[in-house]
């Protein structure tokens, strides 16, 4: 007989469960003979099967109370090695071995150990001269990960330093860090790719423009001040001046002299515009002058869907209703669209998500597929936001998981048509979740999944 392991890596994730799988060629009752598994690089038996039963004292003591050896097809010489839970130390190359009284044999197979970390976090180091300087952190992940900076437009940036470090458990910590000045510090993302499954999680950093070094406008209104104060002392200088002359003449007209100077130097003030510095108001702001009264189709709307009279809101029922089977209907996707189609322009809406822990909303074509299962993706037709198992996502192919730290309890959606972009705004801490960036050529509607 032969040994048969599979062809390709098994692949784990820290913290779950790996099968690692191994059976006889031909097929034969295997009950009487020996298993054996080993990881090559380790000197210990990983586990150890004979006289019909497990045998655990032979067993390393590391995966001792996480190993087990399913034999429910044992009678047709087919075993797996179940590990739970999965660490680091892990991976590598095993033997899967078994021995009759006349003949032995074993299997080779790769198990591929892997782990996607938490969602980055960016934060903002002290400016210098130079710029700003921001630090892209995240830990919990395994092999060593892909981290790129991305500028509004999604070009990579190079990053001036980059760390990993292993942490007592095996799991990297990651570092990245980049410096940017006023032209390219607007809407930049950090994302890290796991190598092994390909998945990546980013998080985002809109930077106002006036935490930049720079000429500050009191500076330079305190400049005009102390200019103008100069000047008036140089006036009242000349006029003492004169009045040594002529005592009297100061007695009547000086102080009309020094009234009308300090009137002038009061109109001076107010002319000149002294403004405090303060970081420019959140790009909603601007977004609300395009806002767009939404109401929802109510034709359109999954059975399970209920839409309120004034079309302004919708809730899951428990049951499905007994509606038309429309062709613009959703009969699957439990989704319902606005009445209102975008071809142009810039529209805005805000959508409540209140005490909700589950919703997807967004934008999608108009003429998107509505019978059987869809996959909400842009290319598919959906630019779409969701929160789902505490995570929030932007439902792109992969979907990128973001950084919230703050909930929020409103969602603003803002749609510019001809730059083809889709924002998502955090109206709790005025803060961008995210944009889809893309090229539309055909009519938009507002999409909603509660």
């Amino acid at each position: 007989f032969h040994v048969i392991g599979p062809r390709k890596p098994v692949i784990a994730l820290v913290g779950g469960e790996a099968l690692l799988p191994c059976h006889l060629s031909p097929s034969m009752d295997a009950q009487d003979m020996e298993v054996m598994w080993h990881l090559n690089h380790m000197s210990g038996v990983v586990y150890y099967y004979g006289n019909f039963q497990d045998d655990l004292q032979q067993q390393s003591p590391e995966y001792q109370g996480r190993t087990e050896l399913l034999k429910e097809n044992i009678t047709k010489g087919q075993v797996a090695l179940r590990i739970d839970p999965i660490h680091v130390s892990d991976e590598g190359e095993y033997s899967c071995s078994f021995a009759s009284s006349t003949h032995s044999d074993k299997a080779q197979l790769e198990v591929m150990v892997t782990a996607s970390g938490i969602a980055p976090h960016i934060h903002i180091e002290p400016r210098s001269t130079r710029g700003i300087k921001l630090t892209c952190k995240s830990t919990g992940w395994y092999p060593e990960p892909e981290v790129q900076w991305r500028d509004p437009k999604g070009q990579p940036l190079i990053p001036e330093t980059e760390t990993m470090t292993k942490e007592e458990n095996g799991l990297v910590l990651v570092e990245s860090s980049i410096t940017v000045d006023e032209t390219s510090g607007e809407n930049l993302s950090c994302f890290i790719k796991n190598p092994v499954l390909k998945v990546e999680k980013g998080a985002y950093m809109s930077i106002a423009h006036s935490l930049f070094p720079q000429v500050s406008p009191w500076t330079v209104g305190l400049s005009v001040l102390v200019g103008l104060l100069v000047l008036i002392m140089m006036i009242v200088s000349v006029l003492l001046w004169r009045t040594r002359k002529d005592r009297g003449k100061w007695e009547k007209n000086g102080e009309e002299d020094y009234g009308r100077l300090t009137e002038e130097v009061g109109k001076l003030m107010i002319s000149s515009e002294y403004r405090p510095l303060v970081a420019p108001a959140p790009e909603w702001h601007m977004a609300k002058t395009n806002s767009e009264d939404i109401k929802l189709d109510d034709a359109t709307a999954h059975p399970s869907l209920a839409v309120s009279e004034d079309g302004k809101s919708v809730k899951s029922l428990s049951q499905m209703q007994d509606v038309p089977d429309n062709p613009e209907r959703f009969d699957s996707m439990e989704a319902v669209l606005g009445q209102n189609s975008f071809s142009s322009g810039q529209h805005y809406w805000e959508v409540d998500v209140r005490g909700k822990n589950l919703w997807k909303i967004g934008l999608c074509l108009d003429s998107v597929k509505r019978k059987g299962v869809i996959l909400t993706s842009p290319e598919n037709g959906f630019w779409v936001l969701s929160l789902l198992d505490g995570e929030y996502l932007a439902l792109s192919k992969p979907p990128i998981c973001l950084n919230v730290p703050t909930p929020p309890s409103k969602v603003g959606i803002f749609l510019q048509y001809k730059q083809g972009l889709i924002s998502f705004y955090n109206l709790s801490d005025s803060s961008i979740l995210y944009t889809f960036k893309s090229n539309f050529t055909r009519a938009l509607k507002p999409y909603f999944n509660p």
